[in-house]
C-alpha cells in the first residue's frame, strides 16, 4: 500500500485504535485528577486518527456530563446539519466512542477484534523498559495481536498503575532538543505517523 508520497505505508493486519484518557491522569503536582474534554480532543484527534486509519477513537472520561457533551457534538457532525453539508470532519467524528473507563475501551475493542488487544501506553517521561517505535511498528505489521490500543493521557500523563498494567510502554518522543512538552494532539499525530505512516527514512 502506498501513500500520496509514493512511499509504502503500513497496512495493519489487526485493528489499531486510539484512546485518550482523561481519568485517571496526573495533575501538575502529581495528584490524580480528571481533566475536561477540549475541542481539540474531539475534533483534532479524531481527524488524525481517521487520517491514519486508527479506529475507533475512544474518549475516556468518567464524568457523565462530559460524555454527554462529546456525544452531542458528535451527533451534530454525524446526524445533524453538519452531516447534511457533507463536511469531511463528520467522517472523522464518526470514529469516536465515548466510554467511562479505559477498561471499557479495551473490552469494546476486544469484542470488535475477536480477542483482547495489546494495550500500548505512551508518555513524555517513559524511558526505561520501553519499546521503540520501530518495535511496535513491526508488531502491528506482523499481526501479533488481535488488535492494538494506543493509549494517550491528558493532563500531566497517565498514572503509574495504568502504565504498569500495559502490555507495552512506548518510548517517549524525543527530538533531541531537551524540550518535551507536546500538546496531546501533536503527540498522537507523531506516534501514529511513526507506527502507521509511510516509511520515509
Amino acid at each position: 500500500m502506498r501513500g500520496r508520497s509514493g512511499m509504502p505505508t503500513l497496512r495493519p493486519r489487526a485493528p489499531v485504535a486510539v484512546a485518550l484518557v482523561h481519568h485517571p491522569v496526573y495533575g501538575r503536582n502529581r495528584e490524580v485528577v480528571t481533566t475536561s474534554v477540549t475541542g481539540s480532543d474531539i475534533h483534532d484527534v479524531a481527524r488524525i486518527a481517521r487520517t491514519y486509519g486508527a479506529e475507533p477513537y475512544y474518549i475516556v472520561n468518567p464524568v457523565a456530563a462530559q460524555r454527554d457533551m462529546v456525544e452531542a457534538i458528535a451527533r451534530k457532525w454525524t446526524e445533524g446539519e453538519e452531516c447534511a453539508s457533507g463536511h469531511p470532519r463528520g467522517e472523522a467524528i464518526s470514529l469516536i466512542r465515548v466510554v467511562p473507563s479505559l477498561a471499557d475501551a479495551v473490552a469494546d475493542l476486544a469484542a470488535r477484534a475477536g480477542g483482547r488487544p495489546a494495550v500500548i501506553v505512551t508518555g513524555a517521561s517513559l524511558r526505561d523498559g520501553v519499546a521503540t517505535h520501530g518495535d511496535v511498528r513491526r508488531r502491528i505489521a506482523e499481526g501479533r495481536d488481535p488488535g492494538v490500543l494506543i493509549v494517550f493521557g491528558t493532563g500531566w500523563g497517565l498514572v503509574r498503575e495504568t502504565v504498569e498494567a500495559a502490555d507495552v510502554r512506548l518510548e517517549a518522543i524525543d527530538a533531541g532538543t531537551g524540550f518535551n512538552h507536546l500538546p496531546v494532539r501533536a503527540a498522537v499525530a507523531i506516534v501514529l505517523d511513526r507506527l502507521l505512516g509511510p516509511v520515509l527514512y
